[in-house]
């Protein structure tokens, strides 16, 4: 067995695990946001919420230079037991100060609610094209993988 096709293989099966890790980790938070709207809006209780900050958020990537910006604005209401809570919109939904906003929130986890038109928004689309990279991912991710162990173990490839 030479060292260098070890060293070769076991890189190669490092980078497959790590396209299967990354294309689970994809669709296991695709699947849990899509849950998590599906609570919302199956069991969530509405609130109206005023906004009390508005802000757009900026971003440079270092290596493109491209500039990215996120609206973001920071929403207030009472739940149905009359608690005060704060939350944080990240939707690229444009709000201003002193808009009111309808919110969905879980009983007995407020601090998780979400803007009423984020919750109603269709998502099938992007739940399949997420599913579908994360898939690909995966396919692409095992072979690589098990190529690399054939290497790194000397076996006969197909």
């Amino acid at each position: 067995m030479d060292w260098a096709n070890t060293a070769a293989g076991t890189a190669a099966c490092c980078a497959g695990l790590l396209l299967v890790a990354l294309g689970a980790a994809v669709a296991v938070q695709r699947l849990r946001d899509d849950a998590r709207l599906r609570r919302l809006r199956a069991d969530g209780l509405s609130a109206e919420a005023e906004v009390l900050e508005a802000y757009v958020s900026t971003h440079r990537h270092v290596e493109t230079r491209q500039v990215h910006t996120d609206r973001r604005a920071v929403l207030r209401f009472r739940t149905a037991d009359q608690l005060p809570v704060r939350v944080e919109d990240d939707g690229d939904t444009p709000r201003a100060v002193g808009d009111r906003v309808k919110v969905r929130y879980l009983p007995g986890r407020p601090e998780g609610a979400l803007p009423a038109d984020t919750v109603d928004r269709p998502r099938a689309a992007a739940t399949f094209g997420a599913l579908l990279g994360a898939a690909a991912l995966l396919a692409a991710g095992l072979p690589v993988a098990a190529f690399g162990v054939a290497l790194a173990t000397g076996g006969d490839l197909p």
